[in-house]
């Protein structure tokens, strides 16, 4: 599987080639602008390049370039090259050239060829603006978010607190067609029962004691972009029903309502805890959870990624004129961190505050994380990486 995007202003071509290339299980990321090619190529690190031989495909091929030798570039060209034009794409860096129309055997060997001379699939890390993690485990969610991305259906994560549900839920939204759109947040957690379903559906004036006005849900107010459902677990059987029918039909009832309005939302949900377990008590509908689940994305705990804690803590600290001790950063990498990325993100905060100099320091870190460390076996050493020019 490669990641491969796909710049061609002109729709058919473009469907084309995408339904193709995902029947052979590669991950398709069509554009049809120039700005928004460069920018995904820049978040994404496809491994393959396929653009219109155009002035935007020459810019897009610059960047390429200059971002990544090893990312192949494919140039269709409206009509057969001749030998010096090949010579020429060749020598700017293209890897091989299509011709419109599109022969779908030429297609094939074309990408697998350029494919092959890359490094091998998965070798190239995804990278995104908030979200961290070089360490095979969120490269495989990065995968996933990317793919999410590409496609209308709902998206389940699960994972604890604090390991980064709505940043991902963020990404598949920017990533997505409906990045222009806005995309709101629904905390399902800590709502009484006709809260939650004022909050998703509305209500007619009247509909419940003490309020008189009516008002729009958060679905109909989403309309054209994304809902995201912060603890999706917490939905009483009620609610559950009109949810389900709306990711079924895309049609809802306000509450007191009778007339059914239709609303375009994608759907992104989220909770703490694996939701198959409420399904087997009877607490959560099972059509309901495989629909939500349609795809699933598993966020790790940061105690089972360790080796990717080196670089969040740059992270953190990126915007501080601030570094940290090896002996630190080894006593970071080896708490367990029940609070995941957040707690993490808050410690490094803490000590920023607390350091006396631009480095924190051993006794900067937080009486916690010293104190549990101190009294266990330290499992993982910490080896710096080297800096450029080294």
């Amino acid at each position: 599987m490669a990641r491969i995007l796909i710049a061609d202003r002109l729709s058919e071509r473009r469907n084309i080639l995408s339904t193709f290339l995902r029947a052979e299980e590669h991950v398709i990321i069509p554009v049809t602008g120039e700005e928004e090619a460069i920018s995904l190529m820049r978040e994404l690190h496809p491994d393959l390049i396929i653009a219109e031989g155009t002035v935007e495909g020459a810019k897009l091929l610059s960047e390429a370039r200059e971002l990544d030798l090893a990312i192949a570039v494919i140039m269709i060209l409206s009509g057969p090259p001749t030998v010096e034009q090949v010579v020429e794409l060749m020598n700017q860096g293209v890897s091989d050239v299509l011709v419109s129309p599109l022969d779908i055997d030429d297609v094939q060997t074309k990408v697998d060829r350029a494919l092959s001379k890359r490094p091998a699939i998965g070798a190239v890390q995804i990278r995104f603006h908030d979200l961290v993690g070089p360490g095979q485990k969120m490269q495989q969610v990065f995968r996933k978010i990317v793919k999410a991305a590409a496609s209308e259906g709902p998206v389940l994560m699960v994972g604890e607190k604090g390991t980064g549900k709505q940043l991902v839920a963020n990404q598949i939204h920017q990533l997505s067609s409906r990045k222009d759109r806005p995309m709101r947040v629904v905390h399902c957690a800590g709502l009484s029962a006709s809260e939650l379903e004022s909050e998703l559906f509305g209500h007619e004036p009247g509909a419940y004691a003490g309020l008189a006005e009516g008002r729009k849900g958060q679905i109909e107010l989403s309309d054209g972009g994304t809902l995201y459902l912060e603890e999706v677990g917490y939905l009483t059987a009620t609610i559950q029903a009109k949810l389900l029918r709306f990711l079924e039909e895309q049609t809802l009832q306000r509450a007191g309502g009778e007339t059914a309005l239709s609303a375009d939302v994608r759907m992104l949900a989220a909770t703490c805890t694996s939701l198959i377990h409420r399904v087997q008590e009877g607490a959560l509908r099972s059509d309901l959870y495989y629909c939500l689940s349609a795809t699933l994305i598993e966020l790790p705990p940061l105690r089972g990624r360790v080796t990717d804690i080196p670089e969040l803590v740059d992270l953190f600290l990126s915007r501080y004129d601030v570094q940290i001790a090896g002996e630190a950063m080894e006593v970071v990498m080896n708490y367990s961190w029940p609070g995941n990325v957040d707690e993490l993100k808050n410690a490094v905060e803490q000590a920023v505050n607390l350091c006396e100099s631009n480095r924190i320091e051993l006794k900067d870190l937080p009486a916690r994380v010293l104190k549990a460390v101190a009294s266990g076996s330290r499992k993982h050493k910490f080896i710096p990486r080297p800096k450029e020019g080294d």
